[in-house]
């Protein structure tokens, strides 16, 4: 197959269109395609000149604009030159306009606005990065959710995640021979998450971890990932404040809004 162009134009940096199509790709095998990205269009001149452009190269064109005019102007364009497009802002913005009975701003900068919200997210990524895999238990009065687990459950992935959306997260390694550390009962109990994953599926991960050192040790026993599963459980009986998440073939993205809802009743705030 020739390779092919898909064009993403924004007035701002482009990163939501360039996500998204990225996430199309995937469901196809091994496209060859080149993204060229615009970003900052934000008149009818570049449009039309990057528009006429992607007409010549036959490309793909998804757009990010939050003015309405220009959008209209990019659909003029495309249908006349009978380029293949996507509106990726315009649909959901006009629909929760006829939602809200509100005008949007459209403004394309207010999602890079620099507020408060910003700055309680770069505080919650270096608390979570600061007590990531049990190395800081300071303060843990101050987290929004405290994970535990085994080796191998996605303590860490799932704690920048909910890190990135805000939250100050602890992950806690848990080992049966060295128990749970005392500064964790000290916390608020409701906070501490008990993350999951099949003992079959675990071996499986974990045999993968180790395939490079050519080992096979405890780590990797069944009975002993058994054993391992058997203490959390137990331990979440005698704790009944205490959540469980099972991660088993589950992204990152899922185990994190199990992981709101399970202490906070609902799913990742705006």
């Amino acid at each position: 197959m020739a390779e092919k162009t898909v064009y993403i134009l924004s007035d701002g940096t482009g990163q939501s269109a360039i996500n998204i199509v990225k996430a199309c790709l995937i469901q196809f095998e091994d496209p060859e395609i080149k993204l060229s990205v615009y970003s900052k269009v934000d008149n009818e001149d570049k449009i039309v000149n990057i528009l006429e452009k992607a007409g010549r190269n036959r490309a793909f064109v998804a757009f990010t604009i939050a003015k309405k005019s220009l959008r209209r102007l990019v659909h003029e364009v495309c249908h006349k030159r009978e380029i293949i497009h996507h509106d990726i802002l315009g649909p959901p913005v006009e629909k929760l306009s006829a939602f809200l009975d509100s005008e949007p701003i459209e403004n394309p900068n207010l999602l890079r606005k620099v507020d408060s919200k910003y700055f309680k997210r770069i505080e919650a990524i270096e608390f979570s990065i600061n007590h990531d895999d049990g190395k800081n238990l300071k303060n843990l009065e101050e987290a929004d959710i405290i994970i535990l687990g085994l080796s191998r459950t996605s303590k860490t992935p799932t704690s920048f995640f909910l890190a990135q959306q805000g939250y100050k997260v602890v992950n806690i390694p848990v080992i049966p021979e060295v128990g749970i550390p005392e500064e964790v009962y000290k916390a608020d109990q409701n906070k501490i998450v008990c993350l999951m994953m099949e003992p079959d599926i675990l071996q499986k991960i974990r045999i993968e971890r180790l395939k490079h050192y050519r080992t096979m040790s405890k780590y990797t026993n069944i009975n002993n990932i058994l054993e391992e599963v058997e203490f959390m459980y137990a331990l979440k009986d005698k704790h009944r404040e205490w959540h469980i998440v099972d991660t088993t073939n589950k992204s990152v993205e899922e185990t994190a809004r199990e992981v709101l809802m399970k202490i906070y009743g609902r799913e990742i705030q705006l």
